[in-house]
């Protein structure tokens, strides 16, 4: 049995092959070539079935600033006999790659879309509404296929409260617009700057809706971030009451009381009196130090709430294009990737032939 040679990797050998793939590539040229441009195209066609009409592109560049949460909060969490205050909401959720994906997710979409906005004639109109009007959604999409979804108008405030022809034109605009008409990026990471772009197919439409967009995303983040502080505020509020309710009684007693030992002769008379004084004393500096404590947390909920400070806003008249071309870029790198493999394979199954006859 012969044995086989074992080859040894050098440089030399390394450049050889490259050398002799290089050479390779540009004797099947017109391959490569034809396999890159029928990539190309298959792109150029899913990007052209995608975006049919003009689009306007509605940028606005923000950053995000806000206290970090939670400071003060341990005095209150021992006020109320909880151990330790705790921190505000998760700010990183909201931060780098993660506001990426939370920005296109249903909470935050299902309530922009169904947000009121007020239209230049004044009238005041859900946000879908406006969009499924304004938008050529239902003739390039809807007529031929769904006529029953053309005349459907969402008047609810929340999906589950919709029907079903409803919520399935609601997911209908929901997803073309997650899938196809926001696009948000954070375009150098040294810096704390993101861009938020909106293509749609009206001008106003889209300066509407990424304004719409950023703001209920900053009210999203808002209340994610003083979840635990407004949670406090409330058990804080409730104790409140309490004590002011305890806090009439007495006075009530003891004003009552008063009046009845204002004639009397008798010594302990003074007795129950000077019991009630010492309640409604005790009572009043539990209700004020409460009453201080919760106002000390209202102002902290609103240091801890973030602000998103916009940088550019989005100026009418509006950037213009016809449609993106990810979708070409993709297509002519995969073609050109599948091309040199192609060419590779087919080199590598000759010269297996070659040698099978050679035996």
């Amino acid at each position: 049995m012969e044995q086989q040679e074992q080859v040894t990797l050098t440089p030399k050998l390394i450049f050889q092959k490259i050398i002799a793939t290089k050479n390779l590539v540009l004797k099947n040229w017109w391959i490569i070539l034809l396999i890159t441009a029928i990539g190309t195209g298959i792109g150029y066609y899913i990007d052209a079935e995608k975006n049919k009409r003009l689009q306007y592109l509605a940028k606005i560049v923000f950053s995000i600033s806000g206290a970090s949460g939670g400071q003060d909060m341990g005095g209150f969490g021992s006020l109320l006999g909880m151990s330790g205050g705790g921190q505000g909401g998760d700010a990183g959720l909201f931060r780098g790659e993660n506001l990426f994906y939370v920005i296109k997710t249903r909470p935050v979409l299902e309530r922009a879309l169904l947000s009121t906005v007020t239209l230049s004639n004044g009238k005041k109109e859900k946000f879908v509404n406006y969009y499924l009007d304004s938008t050529y959604l239902r003739q390039d999409e809807w007529a031929s296929f769904l006529p029953e979804w053309m005349n459907v108008r969402i008047t609810h405030n929340r999906r589950d409260s919709m029907t079903k022809v409803e919520r399935q034109v609601f997911d209908g605009v929901l997803y073309r617009v997650k899938d196809r008409e926001i696009k948000i990026l954070q375009p150098d990471i040294k810096t704390a700057f993101y861009d938020l772009t909106v293509s749609m197919e009206n001008e106003q439409v889209s300066k509407t809706f990424a304004e719409l967009l950023l703001t209920t995303i900053e009210r999203v983040y808002q209340e994610t971030q003083t979840r635990k502080s407004r949670e406090m505020m409330g058990i804080m509020q409730r104790r409140v009451d309490s004590l002011g309710r305890v806090l009439n009684r007495t006075e009530s007693s003891l004003a009552r009381t008063v009046v009845i030992n204002t004639d009397a002769v008798a010594p302990t008379a003074k007795v129950e009196e000077g019991r009630l004084t010492r309640s409604n004393t005790f009572v009043s500096s539990l209700y004020l130090e409460a009453s201080r404590s919760l106002e000390n947390l209202r102002m902290s909920i609103v240091k801890e709430a973030p602000l998103f400070t916009i940088i550019e806003p989005a100026v009418l008249p509006l950037e213009t294009r016809l449609f993106t071309r990810e979708n070409t870029k993709f297509g002519a790198m995969l073609g050109l990737i599948v091309a040199i493999i192609f060419v590779l394979a087919k080199q590598t199954y000759g010269e297996a032939l070659r040698d099978m006859k050679k035996n």
